[in-house]
């Protein structure tokens, strides 16, 4: 058996020395022996049990976690669990920083989805299993190589169960060694004397019967509940999971390995008179318009009738935009042709003024939003405002380090990919709805009513509803009782859905419904629908003046 598992192996050699190549090619997977062995015959059943075993229960909770169940509580539950699955069954050395990172992230991401989820957060959690996947592969989980990562993950899951055939040599392994024999005969045995001695005690003839009964009505329950599109899904589970967990090799990269520009001679650049008054020209408009801004938008009292939307708003996106190009130019300035002139640090130069101007540009957006936030409250969407412009000045900042420290393109362009997509999965894990409204209650309890048209007209989940609990004591009658009136609602919904499965829990809406469960008098005082939908009506006709 031994002779037969090894021959392919010692003829490869034997033709490798006849043709005098004394270097042939080594295959970088540590499946690499398992492979030549199983050439004609399959993996061996040894070599896959890991493999196989993370593989079915991958699936299986596949299958009852986001094919049956499908609820945000279900997937936390997949996210934990997958990378536990990973690390089991990998075979080469992970990537342990980024492995470290990414089950950080996962952490929070599943949190979220127990507190209260989204799509955003569903979203992250497919980006973070694809990433876990990587880094415990041994590879940097870069965004464009993860999306190659997970298109690949279909074909080479196909191709690692086509390898999955038993063996003769397995089936004689198994049986020279006695392996079924060493697991079946004890649970034989413990089965037949635990049931004679069940037999002998009426009250475990009872309990047993009554257990029995139940995980058969689960059983039959179970199988009732069985979808046409079901054996489909598995199917395509399990092939996306083998392929996640035992991808094949080489694993593909974008662009080159080499992080540093290497400049190979130094010449003079034909661009770079364009490129040092193109600087020079931007510098100046900068510095002008950031002179105007400062006078026109900063420690000034605002006229009755101010456009908050035009100057607040979209003046903050354009502003925005302009971050953006200039992050872009900078980029294409700075490239190999530049880096190789000899005259570049007098560039350089302009190029630190302008990125100082840029900074300061980007304190004039965030003043923007403030301005309109300060108005009439936080949103949702004002958080995206703030989110995104914090995403552009990391790229932005990353051009400036890569000017500082000659990096080239592919470096800077994974960066700004990982630098935006770990932005997003902050954003989707940040309570932004009860952080949003806690501000305008906040604001509102202070004496200013405007934030409270977000109260009135703007949809709140549980989490923001949390928040408003303050102002249930609010001096002024129309904003209490149109809060308590909103509260009552969402009490009437949660009341009228009885029951939930356990999988539906959101510690938001069970701690939502506990705080009601304090305050009863909501549900007394605005017992009729009508006196409920027409309280928050007033409310929203009041607080439209400020919106």
């Amino acid at each position: 058996m031994m002779r037969s598992m090894l021959w392919p192996f010692f003829s490869q050699q034997r033709r490798i020395a006849m043709s005098g190549n004394l270097n042939p090619p080594i295959d970088p997977s540590p499946d690499a022996t398992a492979t030549i062995a199983s050439k004609d015959h399959g993996i061996p059943i040894r070599l896959a049990t890991r493999e196989i075993t993370a593989a079915l229960v991958w699936t299986f909770a596949a299958d009852v976690l986001i094919f049956r169940l499908a609820t945000y509580l279900s997937v936390a539950i997949f996210v934990v669990l997958t990378p536990i699955l990973f690390r089991y069954a990998a075979t080469s050395r992970p990537h342990s920083r980024s492995l470290a990172v990414c089950g950080m992230l996962s952490a929070l991401v599943a949190l979220r989805l127990l507190w209260q989820g989204s799509p955003l957060a569903i979203g992250s959690a497919i980006l973070l299993i694809v990433a876990m996947s990587m880094a415990a592969s041994g590879v940097v989980p870069f965004v464009l190589e993860g999306f190659l990562w997970f298109g690949r993950s279909l074909v080479d899951g196909a191709n690692r169960i086509s390898r999955y055939r038993m063996t003769h040599q397995a089936i004689d392994q198994v049986r020279n060694h006695h392996r079924l024999a060493s697991i079946f005969l004890p649970a034989a045995a413990v089965l037949a004397f635990g049931g004679i001695f069940v037999m002998a005690n009426p009250d475990l003839v009872s309990w047993v019967g009554t257990h029995v009964r139940s995980a058969w009505k689960f059983t039959f329950n179970w199988l009732s509940n069985f979808s046409v599109w079901e054996i489909p899904f598995c199917v395509l589970a399990l092939t996306i999971g083998v392929g996640l967990i035992r991808p094949l090799r080489p694993f593909l990269r974008f662009g080159s390995n080499s992080e540093d520009e290497s400049i190979a001679t130094t010449a003079e650049s034909g661009l770079y008179s364009a490129y040092r008054n193109t600087l020079i020209a931007v510098t100046s408009l900068f510095a002008a318009y950031l002179c105007f801004e400062f006078w026109t938008l900063w420690r000034r009292d605002f006229p009755e009738g101010f456009y908050y939307a035009g100057y607040a708003h979209q003046g903050a996106a354009w502003l925005t935009i302009a971050l953006g190009l200039a992050t872009v130019s900078l980029s294409i300035i700075f490239g190999r042709s530049l880096l190789a002139d000899p005259r570049m640090p007098q560039v350089r130069r302009w190029a630190w003024i302008w990125s100082a101007e840029n900074l300061l540009l980007a304190l004039a957006v965030y003043n923007r939003l403030m301005i309109y936030i300060g108005y009439n409250g936080m949103t949702q969407l004002r958080m995206v405002g703030l989110f995104g412009i914090t995403a552009v000045v990391i790229g932005f900042a990353l051009v400036v380090y890569k000017i500082a420290n000659t990096k080239n393109f592919w470096w800077l362009l994974r960066s700004q990919m990982l630098a935006l997509t770990i932005v997003v999965i902050a954003y989707s894990v940040t309570p932004v709805d009860y952080l949003a409204h806690r501000y305008n209650v906040s604001r509102v309890n202070a004496g200013y009513s405007a934030p409270s048209v977000m109260l009135a007209v703007k949809p709140i989940s549980d989490e923001g509803l949390l928040s408003t609990f303050h102002l249930l004591e609010h001096p002024d009658p129309i904003i209490r009782e149109g809060v308590q009136a909103r509260l009552a609602i969402r009490e009437a919904e949660l009341s009228a859905k009885l029951t939930t499965h356990w999988s539906e829990h959101q510690g938001a809406t069970r701690m939502l419904a506990a705080r009601l469960a304090d305050h009863p008098e909501l549900s007394t005082r605005f017992a009729n629908p009508a006196e409920r939908r027409s309280t928050l009506q007033r409310f929203k006709d009041y607080a439209m003046q400020w919106y």
